[in-house]
């Protein structure tokens, strides 16, 4: 019914006709909710490292619910976070970035892939060095998009363990 009228008024007033380039208006990505995901991605799986060693040493090698409990949950939380990269990764490479960014960053397309790959292997394994990678990769995304939106960024050490190098924007 209310496409009926818009559309009975459309051929009155004639609208003028809107188009975007993008699914969301621009200056809304950030990459920043996905390099807090990979810092989670660091973090579980150095806790699960540190778990499982607390565990053998504790307890004879054996597991109790409660040991159950927190590996699932860190799991899980590995699981979900790894993919969150993968996700906000995918709406940046897809939607925002377009051929100019990619002729002024060449390395975005191989780089966008390896983000992928070092989050794949981040859920299939408990690979602290799988994780910083993704890490790493994380921030030279982050670097990237900056550049690419005409702001400078810095490195600093991420507040919350495991303390790794995170990209930040110079506001």
């Amino acid at each position: 019914m209310l496409f009926k009228a818009l559309s009975a008024l459309d051929s009155v007033l004639g609208f003028q006709e809107a188009s975007a380039h993008c699914d969301v208006p621009c200056g809304v990505y950030d990459p920043i909710p996905a390099q807090i995901a990979a810092m989670t991605v660091a973090r579980m799986t150095d806790t699960i490292i540190d778990l499982e060693n607390h565990e053998e040493q504790d307890h004879g090698g054996k597991r109790d619910m409660h040991y159950q409990n927190k590996i699932t949950r860190m799991i899980n939380e590995k699981e979900r976070s790894a993919e969150h990269v993968k996700h906000e990764v995918r709406i940046i490479w897809g939607d925002m970035f377009k051929q100019p960014a990619f002729d002024a960053h060449p390395e975005l397309q191989s780089l966008c892939h390896d983000i992928m790959m070092a989050a794949s292997k981040c859920k299939q394994n408990v690979d602290q060095e799988a994780s910083r990678v993704l890490v790493s990769k994380m921030n030279d995304f982050a670097k990237a998009f900056w550049a690419i939106k005409g702001i400078s960024s810095k490195t600093v050490k991420y507040h919350c363990k495991p303390n790794l190098d995170i990209v930040w924007p110079e506001l």
